[in-house]
């Protein structure tokens, strides 16, 4: 964990828990550390992920509003703003507001000394916060500097200012305000080279894939070219374009230009580029290159052209790009031929194309060729990482080899990518290896942004979730989500306590909930919902233990005010758990609120009166409530009716009741009533006397019931038809 991010969660922490704040002073000294770390040039994680962000934010508020930013030195100040221009933070609103919170001190300070800012003061911000998605404030800010300060202000340069503003724009896909900028610069007369602002609106057009407009802008640069090697790279950068877009017209034309004159050495690789991107095979390329070397006699020697890594490398990165391994082998072999050696770069690329035809084991032995090369630019960490994954989802691999290959990235203090940290995570959970996971999650997780975070942690709950998971390893991860993903949501953690229920585990479901009940966060502690989908749960694992256990607690939950839905769900959960008495107790509660009983409370009521001694007389006087009210008494209400008058076994009372309704109130005898009456029926005796009246009175539909077919009750271990009389609370 980077240096002073543990005190600033807990600052978090307490901040939401109201609870007594760390002194400014302590929390100066985290902060003060956490942004010397990402200001050095060792750090290899110099980016702020958006859920340290949050973090920082809060812990610098609390600092202006208790010491005041103003107070410390400014340039302190300067280099904290030039943090928030390290990484990707494109359009984080929380960036920007570090950023402006910082240069607001930054101006209180030298208001304060009655001085303006430097060129360098204000370029950080202009950086900064072209880094974060707040480039028109930043543009806003250098035209009021302009107006106001530069002619004050020795060795002031605003060129990189505008440079940087389009380059603002341009990950902003702004077109609007690129070509205003372009207005702003005429009109105040910004003096110097535009070669470097042209590029950048010449990029601009290519990353939208306009090519035309892309073309339109190079050919305005190569008019009034100052600076030839980034001439070059705009050149090459066109070229990709054209090769990603199979677009040869254009491409032919830049080429033209390339051996219009002299080519160099670089444009001489973007030809052979060009060749490889336009289908010709390695015997052409051999053959385009021998013309290169001879092209060189009518050189000076230091002006050769010499075939070389740096060139062999760019081919098969084409070929690579191509999805066609085999140019790219061939054209490795083409190298071996001219005595190119392979570097680090070319085996980088040959794992690439060999992971990317699943061949995990090729990949692997140019790994372990790769380990003698100098590997301390880091570039084969993504490729190691993407092997890392491949191996463990191959299963082909044994996992001292895997462990092997992540140890080599540990010892080097590469970050994990997100996607490999799931990968191993799983696998060491496959193996019990729980304090394993939680070592790997301690050192990767907190330095990624909330995305990559979401991914590790989907993963887990896929993981514990999974049916083929052991109960054991599912109740490990679960810990572990607990533990290191506290943001773990409501919805998450219902899904995990619904599987443990599925898993005949309802005592580990409810401590997933008694777990959200001691929850800090008011978006994690239950809701009726979570109540409700606890106490569904439980009934059908039919464990009152459990019940009484979450019963209790709802009694104390304040934050909980029943209604019908929760009423309805305990009344369901008490019948389940063979406590029927209890649960028409909660009818009573429903029937005497003002919000009144709803379609379900009066199932969930005769199935209540179906178990309970003397439940056909609670029945009776619920029904003629419901007579008085005047609500439509459907097939499903006299089925549940029917069923609950038979359930104390009155087989008589309970068909001359049927009988009565079928003649006077129209009611109709179908399979789910004469159903519902003969799988409620205690004892086979009775369930016989219900067979011979419905085949004598209802042939027809007891020969429907027949075809539905039976099953044996969980509850009677009697035979009852398949019938659906499940109800939701």
């Amino acid at each position: 964990m980077a240096p002073g991010l543990e005190k600033m969660m807990e600052y978090s922490k307490m901040e939401r828990l109201s609870a007594r704040l760390p002194p400014p002073e302590a929390l100066l000294k985290a902060v003060t550390a956490y942004f010397f770390y990402k200001s050095t040039y060792k750090t290899i994680d110099k980016d702020i992920p958006d859920v340290q962000a949050q973090h920082l934010l809060r812990c610098l508020n609390y600092l202006n509003h208790h010491l005041g930013l103003a107070t410390l030195q400014p340039d302190l100040l300067r280099q904290w703003v030039l943090v928030l221009d390290h990484g990707a933070h494109h359009n984080s609103s929380i960036h920007q507001d570090i950023v402006e919170l910082l240069y607001a001190a930054l101006c209180q300070n030298k208001a304060k000394q009655e001085v303006p800012l430097s060129p360098l003061e204000i370029f950080a911000y202009v950086r900064a916060m072209c880094a974060t998605g707040g480039t028109l404030k930043a543009r806003d800010e250098t035209i009021r500097y302009l107006q106001n300060y530069a002619d004050k202000v020795e060795d002031y340069k605003p060129m990189s200012h505008w440079e940087v503003i389009v380059k603002g724009f341009n990950r902003e896909a702004n077109e609007r305000e690129i070509l205003r900028t372009l207005k702003y610069m005429d009109d105040y007369a910004v003096k110097g080279p535009r070669q470097s602002i042209h590029e950048a609106v010449a990029r601009f057009y290519m990353n939208r894939d306009e090519i035309e407009k892309a073309f339109e802008w190079y050919n305005k640069i190569k008019e009034d070219v100052v600076d030839e090697q980034s001439y070059h790279r705009l050149q090459r950068r066109l070229l990709s374009l054209f090769m990603q877009t199979s677009n040869v017209k254009f491409g032919q034309i830049v080429i033209r230009d390339i051996t219009a004159g002299t080519p160099t050495k670089y444009q001489w690789d973007m030809i052979l580029e060009w060749a490889v991107a336009t289908g010709k095979g390695a015997d052409e390329i051999d053959r385009m290159i021998g013309v290169m070397e001879r092209a060189n006699q009518s050189l000076p020697k230091d002006e050769w052209r010499i075939p070389d890594t740096i060139m062999l490398n760019k081919l098969v990165k084409v070929a690579v790009d191509r999805k066609d391994p085999y140019l790219a082998e061939r054209l490795i072999a083409i190298g071996g031929a001219r005595n190119i050696q392979p570097d680090a770069l070319t085996l980088i690329y040959q794992m690439e194309y060999r992971l990317a035809v699943n061949d995990v084991d090729g990949a692997l032995t140019v790994y372990k060729h790769l380990q003698s090369h100098d590997l301390s630019k880091n570039q084969d960490i993504s490729v190691v990482n993407e092997l890392i994954r491949a191996m463990c989802a191959s299963g082909r691999q044994d996992f001292d080899t895997i462990m092997n290959v992540a140890a080599d990235l540990s010892d080097r203090q590469a970050r994990f990518e997100p996607a490999t940290v799931s990968a191993l995570s799983v696998l060491h959970l496959s193996r019990d290896e729980v304090h394993d996971v939680i070592d790997l999650l301690n050192t990767h997780v907190y330095s990624f942004n909330s995305a990559g975070r979401a991914s590790v942690q989907s993963t887990l709950i896929d993981y514990c979730l999974k049916p083929s998971t052991t109960t054991a390893q599912a109740w490990d991860t679960y810990i572990i989500l607990k533990r290191i993903f506290d943001d773990t949501t409501r919805e998450q953690r219902v899904r995990i306590m619904n599987d443990f229920f599925r898993r005949q585990r309802p005592d580990m479901a409810v401590h997933v909930f008694n777990h959200m009940r001691a929850h800090t966060r008011q978006d994690t502690i239950p809701t009726v919902e979570t109540y409700v989908a606890c106490l569904s749960g439980i009934g059908k694992a039919k464990d009152d233990e459990s019940l009484e256990v979450v019963y209790n607690q709802l009694k104390l939950d304040f934050n909980i005010e029943p209604n019908t839905l929760l009423h309805n769900a305990l009344m369901k959960a008490y019948t389940s758990c063979e406590s029927p008495r209890t649960a028409l107790g909660f009818w009573d509660d429903i029937a005497s609120s003002r919000e009144g009983p709803n379609i379900n409370s009066i199932h969930l009521a005769m199935r209540a009166c179906e178990d309970a001694p003397w439940g056909d007389e609670k029945a009776r006087q619920i029904w003629i409530k419901l007579n008085r009210t005047g609500i439509e008494l459907d097939q499903d209400l006299w089925a549940s009716y029917a069923a609950a008058l038979i359930g104390n076994g009155n087989v008589d009372n309970a068909i001359r009741l049927l009988e009565e309704a079928h003649v006077q109130e129209g009611l109709d005898m179908d399979t789910l009533v004469i159903g519902s009456l003969y799988n409620a029926a205690p004892g086979q005796v009775k369930k016989g006397l219900v067979e011979a009246w419905a085949k004598e009175k209802y042939p027809e539909i007891w020969t429907a019931l027949e075809e539905i077919g039976t099953r044996i009750s969980e509850r009677t271990e009697l035979p009852e038809f398949k019938i659906a009389r499940e109800v939701e609370p």
